[in-house]
């Protein structure tokens, strides 16, 4: 949460080309044309979504009638070799592997023209994620079945997430330290098992409004970049509730596959209100000991801090925020939650000295916590338990050293298989 980010450019879109509209979800033969179907006498191909097709699965006898196209999808590691094969005993029929967010004939990374005697082609993979993979007759009037099969030849086991993984970051600060990664170490060791990485860069301490209009605008990007229609949003902190108002508020429900928080204030942390005097007490010391974490020492930086403490205050997420940006049922929400301790004696992780005043607030107000936010306050969907780690800890600070009890490393790593087993 008070880290500052290592600059990086924002990913606009791919050579100009501009995001397009997340999957479809057609049921089947609605008759909604498919684009770009390529030279064909049918007035209209009627196509149908038929599901995940995964590795080494064998198909036969799959009807499909006349002027029909069946989509499949298909997730393969960065470079695996698969291997195709299409037997089609109705006259045209054929099968493409294409980009999800462009399924039509145009641009096929691999055609498999079929009849009687079958067809089969070798494809490498050029980056890990989904493909759309499409069969269809092409002759007005042929019908019939057809058996198609996939299997992987090589690089079979490296780590695949249907959808790329966004990492996105909480508060930043620290003007006495170097700028270094917020998420330490964890988009190398990610991209090194096998996933697709993007970081989110956004304003180090803002409003969620701004803050998720940044990320609104580089998702698009990271979507175009990887020639895909939704991604898994990783976020610490406050990134957190920028992502729930990019999902709600801005309407990204459709290109967000999940979310995952960690130690997100989803009820907001009492420190923000002790910051901004509405709670008794500590007031005016919170509020210097944030603004100088921070290293928020200008008046306009100053505003920018106390515009983030508004957001993550209860009286404001608790207020309005949570009622503004419920849920949406197409997104996968998952949670954990940081817990520390003063003398590392209740629990498995010592709390580092440098947030030891907060922790200490925050278990006399709100019970455990991680220094930053209360566990409670951290549950949200899919509740998947505690962490033994303080809100440094959590991202691997300072500079990749954490308690002997957690690897930061590890854990995004378990997150990111977990998002993979269950076909996100």
């Amino acid at each position: 949460m008070f880290m500052r980010l290592l600059p990086l450019p924002l990913l606009l879109s791919c050579q100009g080309k501009a995001p397009l509209p997340v999957d479809s979800a057609h049921p089947a033969d609605t008759g909604v044309p498919v684009e770009d179907v390529g030279a064909t006498p049918c007035d209209a191909v009627l196509w149908s979504e038929r599901g995940l097709l995964t590795l080494g699965a064998s198909l036969r006898e799959v009807p499909l009638a006349s002027c029909r196209q069946h989509r499949y999808a298909l997730v393969a590691p960065a470079g695996a070799v698969l291997s195709l094969e299409l037997r089609g005993a109705a006259l045209g029929v054929e099968a493409a592997l294409t980009w999800p967010d462009h399924p039509g004939w145009d641009e096929t990374l691999a055609w498999l023209p079929a009849g009687e005697e079958g067809a089969s082609r070798s494809f490498t993979a050029p980056r890990a994620g989904e493909f759309a993979l499409l069969v269809r007759t092409r002759e007005e009037g042929a019908a019939g079945t057809y058996d198609l099969s996939v299997a992987c030849e090589e690089g079979c086991d490296a780590l695949a997430t249907r959808y790329p993984v966004v990492l996105v970051h909480g508060w930043t600060g620290w003007d006495e330290v170097q700028s270094y990664t917020y998420f330490y170490g964890v988009e190398e060791h990610l991209e090194e098992a096998g996933a697709q990485v993007f970081v989110a860069s956004l304003d180090p301490y803002n409003s969620c409004e701004v803050r998720a209009t940044q990320l609104a605008e580089q998702v698009d990007g990271f979507l175009a970049e990887a020639h895909a229609n939704r991604v898994n949003l990783i976020a610490h902190s406050q990134g957190g509730l920028d992502s729930r108002m990019l999902i709600s508020s801005f309407g990204y429900g459709d290109r967000v596959a999940s979310l995952t928080t960690i130690s997100t204030p989803h009820q907001g942390t009492p420190l923000a209100d002790m910051a901004l005097g509405l709670l008794p007490g500590v007031g005016e010391e919170m509020l210097a000991w944030l603004l100088n974490w921070l290293g928020a020492t200008t008046v306009g930086s100053q505003s920018d801090a106390l515009a983030s403490f508004d957001s993550l205050s209860e009286a404001t997420v608790q207020g309005s925020f949570n009622a503004e940006n419920p849920d949406d049922p197409r997104v996968a929400y998952l949670s954990y939650a940081g817990h520390t301790c003063t003398l590392g004696l209740s629990c498995d992780d010592l709390c580092d000295v440098e947030i030891q005043l907060p922790h200490q607030l925050l278990s006399a107000w709100s019970g455990d916590n991680d220094g930053i936010v209360p566990v409670e306050s951290a549950i949200w969907g899919d509740w998947r338990g505690e962490l033994p780690a303080d809100h440094f800890d959590e991202v691997g600070q300072l500079f990749g050293v954490t308690g002997p009890h957690f690897d930061h490393r590890a854990f995004y790593l378990g997150v990111v298989e977990d998002l993979a087993a269950e076909g996100r």
